[in-house]
């Protein structure tokens, strides 16, 4: 087993040192309330400061509340990461392959287990044209994120384990389903060994139509970033193909995403 490259920490979590702080605030404020005849309202206020760190860590993954994630790169050089989630497709992805082939793009896949179960031919041959796949869940449930580690876990090594029948290889890095953290998938990160990686830049391709996705895009692209797209949807080559085209014109490169961020993106087996 070849040993990993600078990765930074792999289990991360203010998650701990808040609620620490929570629980510490709190009883100092019950003591207040009861030594010093402070209105009742006035213990409700960590409570809420609580909650709302609570729902921001969660929705917002580079917010690195729960765990540690990789959402962009270190670099002043106008160059940026490409990712595609969800596949793969049996149509769109292949079409998609031909598209980075053709602009000369390396990419970055995440898929889910139960499509790379069905289509682990076009996951090979998106492998051996040089882009990198990576584990994003394996039934990417709606209600994945009320999943407990034990769960997550299964979750995260059955879909390696498909990966590394079609590749021979497996995975180190691994995307959320809908970006979202927890608790329970901050332990099973932590389990794993694995290395979450977030985005610097939403596309927004499954809610936006095609010129609403690029007016975005060339608006907001700055260098290390790391884009997000789904190799899923009937638009996405298109939008690559002129992405790709808008990049080279102003300069931009597109880099494969372990020199981006400086990574072990496999673990031989």
């Amino acid at each position: 087993m070849r040993k990993r490259m600078n990765t930074g920490p792999v289990y991360y979590s203010g998650y701990t040192g808040i609620s620490i702080l929570f629980i510490i605030f709190l009883f100092a404020i019950m003591i207040g309330y009861q030594q010093l005849d402070w209105p009742g309202w006035v213990v409700f206020i960590p409570v809420f400061i609580y909650l709302i760190l609570l729902i921001l860590g969660s929705v917002f993954i580079c917010f690195n509340f729960y765990f540690y994630s990789r959402c962009k790169g270190k670099t002043k050089e106008k160059e940026i990461a490409i990712t595609f989630d969800d596949g793969p497709h049996p149509e769109i992805t292949p079409r998609l392959l031909n598209v980075l082939e053709q602009q000369g793009l390396p990419a970055t896949f995440f898929y889910t287990g139960q499509n790379v179960n069905k289509y682990k031919t076009i996951l090979k041959k998106a492998f051996e044209k040089g882009h990198i796949v990576a584990n994003h869940s394996y039934s990417h449930s709606r209600w994945f994120d009320f999943y407990n580690s034990r769960k997550v876990i299964l979750e995260m090594e059955n879909t390696n384990k498909e990966i590394e029948q079609a590749i021979r290889k497996k995975p180190l890095l691994f995307r959320p389903p809908y970006g979202v953290a927890n608790p329970a998938l901050g332990k099973a990160i932590h389990h794993t060994g694995m290395m979450s990686v977030g985005w610097s830049l939403r596309s927004f391709d499954t809610v936006n139509s095609p010129e609403k996705v690029l007016k975005k895009l060339k608006k907001k692209t700055n260098p290390g970033d790391i884009v997000l797209f789904h190799d899923t949807l009937e638009n996405t080559p298109g939008i690559i193909e002129k992405y790709a085209r808008w990049l080279k014109e102003n300069g931009f490169e597109v880099v494969p995403l372990n020199k981006m961020l400086k990574i072990e993106v496999y673990e031989e087996i």
